[in-house]
């Protein structure tokens, strides 16, 4: 049996085509070939039938309608005829002679069964009939008709004719029977006939519908073979290809018709894009996996969402990245008891592999801090050293956006640099103030060779240093309007009695609510140091 295969549920499961239930196609076509040949045929049948007895009804019609005139017009001609020679005879009262009369008039013809005259009074002078008793009255209009009746058990038709013979009480009747009997023998011979016809008929439409139904039977066995055999091997390689076997193919079959045909061609060009699809799932499977192990890599290398505390400067930041790996990246850590270093780098581009430079930037960075003394590292020095390392990570294809501080938490005094980065604003709760860190610089990994310098600036009790990157200014909401720093400040200033921890949380949910649902479009980092020393 044949039937729809469904996909299995599991890999390498296949579905129990044989439980599948159903007429097999060429059953389909023997099947449905003969009903539509069987219902033809009964159509044909029904209409020939239908014809034939309406023709005969018609004829039987026109038969009966033929003999009934051609009687009424001779019982009519005779009655009228016999009216006139009956005149005289009862005018002399010659009833003798009119009895012979009527009795030759039944011999001469078998159709008239009976003869009857009546004077003008109603009674009866002459009578065919043997057994007639003359003289009897019987209440007759002399008039000319004619109606059907029964005589000795027999339909008849009597006509009726006056006799006027110059009689004062009025004028005599003549009545003649004519027998139907011969008529109904025709209709009986004709309606046998027509039986007869139709049951011919319907032989020779049954024998005509079953040799119909024999050739359909066997040009449908001959072509439901040529259309199935190819659609039967067909489903083998469709099984085979379900079963795993990606190397199956149809062979081109001819005979089956343009659809069987392309069917095979579309089935081997599925096959083929399955295979290509499966080397594309494997690459992406792959790829998955590095990219999981990647952000594995890159989340262990970057700080967690909890504070950092280094005597009176608390930080916090966090990197929410646009893809699974992000080309954003920061980091905090302690050159000694005194200063306290911040990072913040934003690698061009985002994915896997601006992800792997970024990863590569932050161990960079970490290793630089180790290259000196704490005592001898600055801004400016770790800048550079950042670059260099860029410059051979990158190789030309990756740059990176960056800015470094190096912050001393007993006299508040911070030493900063930057390449091609957004600088950070800089806000004062007692003072209300805004402000930034500008700095110039090239974006680093363009050219190893490229000069930094360093720039210093002093804390004040109550300043709140805020870092990010440009995919936080640059956030666009459904009408396509950029963030921007005006409303990054705005953000800084309504939320600035918070924890660093707060307020990093509070300006990335003002920047969600901004986008409005928007698909983030680049990588998004906050960073927050509060500088909060003990007043004296």
């Amino acid at each position: 049996m044949t039937g729809t295969i469904v996909a299995p549920m599991e890999a390498g499961e296949l579905p129990d085509v044989a439980a599948i239930r159903g007429l097999r196609l060429d059953q389909l076509l023997f099947v449905t070939t003969g009903l539509l040949v069987g219902v033809i045929v009964g159509l044909l049948a029904a209409v020939a039938w239908v014809s034939t007895k309406s023709q005969f009804e018609a004829t039987s019609g026109r038969f009966t309608e033929q003999v009934q005139a051609q009687a009424t017009e001779l019982g009519q001609t005779l009655s009228h005829t016999l009216s006139l020679t009956s005149a005289t005879s009862l005018r002399d009262n010659n009833y003798a002679f009119l009895s012979e009369v009527a009795r030759s008039i039944i011999a001469d013809n078998p159709n008239i069964l009976r003869v009857q005259i009546y004077d003008a009074d109603s009674q009866l002078a002459a009578d065919s009939a043997p057994d007639a008793k003359l003289g009897t009255s019987t209440e007759r209009k002399p008039e000319r008709r004619w109606t059907s009746a029964l005589y000795e058990g027999k339909p008849i038709i009597e006509y009726q004719e006056p006799i006027d013979y110059g009689s004062q009480s009025g004028k005599g009747v003549v009545v003649i029977s004519y027998s139907l009997e011969s008529l109904q023998r025709q209709l009986h011979a004709l309606e046998s006939s027509k039986q007869e016809s139709l049951r011919r008929n319907a032989t020779t439409m049954a024998g005509l519908g079953l040799g119909f139904l024999l050739v359909a039977g066997v040009l449908v066995a001959i072509q439901s073979r040529r259309i199935t055999r190819p659609l039967g091997v067909l489903t083998g390689k469709v099984m085979q290809l379900a079963a795993g076997d990606l190397g199956a193919r149809a062979e081109e079959v001819g005979g089956a018709g343009r659809e069987v045909t392309t069917l095979g061609v579309v089935f081997n060009h599925m096959a083929e894009r399955i295979n290509v699809l499966l080397e594309d799932v494997r690459a992406k499977a792959q790829l998955e996996r590095d990219v999981s192990l990647a952000r594995t890599v890159q989340e262990t290398l970057l700080p967690g969402r909890e504070g950092f505390q280094a005597g009176p400067l608390r930080i916090a930041g966090l990197v929410v990245t646009a893809d699974a790996c992000g080309g954003d990246w920061w980091t905090r850590a302690a050159l000694d008891e005194q200063r306290v270093v911040i990072g913040i780098g934003d690698v061009t581009g985002h994915g896997l592999a601006t992800a792997l430079v970024a990863t590569s930037a932050t161990s960079g960075f970490a290793a630089a801090m180790t290259m000196r003394p704490p005592a001898e590292l600055s801004a400016q020095l770790l800048i550079s050293s950042l670059n260099v390392t860029m410059a051979h990570v990158g190789k030309g294809e990756h740059q990176m956006s960056s800015a470094l501080a190096l912050i001393d938490v007993q006299s508040g005094v911070i030493d900063y640099a930057s390449g091609g980065h957004p600088s950070p604003i800089v806000y004062n709760r007692l003072s209300r103030q805004v402000a930034s860190l500008p700095a110039r610089g090239a974006l680093l990994g363009a050219n190893a060779n490229s000069q930094y310098a360093s720039r210093q600036a002093q804390l004040r009790p109550g300043d709140i240093i805020v870092w990010y990157s440009d995919g936080l200014t640059e956030s666009r909401d459904a009408s396509q309007k950029q963030y921007g720093t005006q409303r990054l400040a705005a953000a800084l200033q309504a939320n600035a009695h918070l924890s660093a921890e707060a307020l990093r949380d509070a300006i990335l949910a003002d920047a969600r609510a901004f986008s409005a649902g928007q698909p983030a479009q680049d990588d998004i980092t906050v960073v927050v140091a509060e500088f909060s020393p003990a007043s004296p």
